[in-house]
């Protein structure tokens, strides 16, 4: 029984998120670096994330030494609910946009990714809303600053994902102090 002085996280594995968005940012930077004409390499990208995945976030290890509990059902079906759209919304991009356009259809995933960030609001807190609206508003200034060149819009994704995933990687636990 808990002594009163711990107080259960809300997002317990805020952590561990941190250190997968720091993670898929790293992956995404070197993925546009190495892009040439295909602007991301897909290959860098599809099996660094793979990797990233299983190691991450399928293997207990790193997940057992960073959060500080596990998320409830509501949170854990969240998660679920917000990666299956992020497949929808992805397959959808090269089944509607295509590969003609490889800007529009890379700027088109960044925003999808964008909006599949809101899910995790209700497992990792406010600070998922604000990737969500900080990675959609890059996608769109990449749609709308055609002049720019698309390796900025990509470096910016991989550097504001690696941002937040630091700071929720500093997240401490919650401890009420009992007056």
């Amino acid at each position: 029984m808990s002594n009163g002085r711990d107080k259960k996280s809300e997002f317990p594995t805020q952590r561990t998120c941190g250190v997968w968005l720091m993670y898929i940012g790293i992956i995404t930077i070197f993925s546009a670096l190495a892009g040439d004409h295909l602007l991301m390499q897909p290959f860098i990208l599809g099996i660094g994330y793979l990797i990233g995945f299983f190691g991450i976030l399928v293997l207990p290890f790193v997940n057992r030494k960073l959060a500080f509990g596990k998320n409830t059902k509501f949170q854990d079906r969240m998660d679920n609910i917000s990666t299956v759209l992020n497949v929808l919304l992805c397959t959808a991009c090269g089944m509607i946009i295509g590969f003609d356009d490889v800007r529009l259809f890379w700027l088109s995933l960044f925003i999808a990714v964008g909006i599949h960030f809101f899910g995790f609001y209700f497992s990792q807190g406010k600070i998922m809303i604000l990737l969500g609206i900080l990675t959609i508003i890059n996608g769109i200034m990449g749609l709308v600053l055609i002049s720019v060149p698309f390796l900025v819009f990509a470096l910016i994704d991989g550097m504001v994902k690696l941002l937040i995933g630091m700071k929720m990687l500093t997240i401490k636990r919650a401890v009420n102090v009992i007056n």
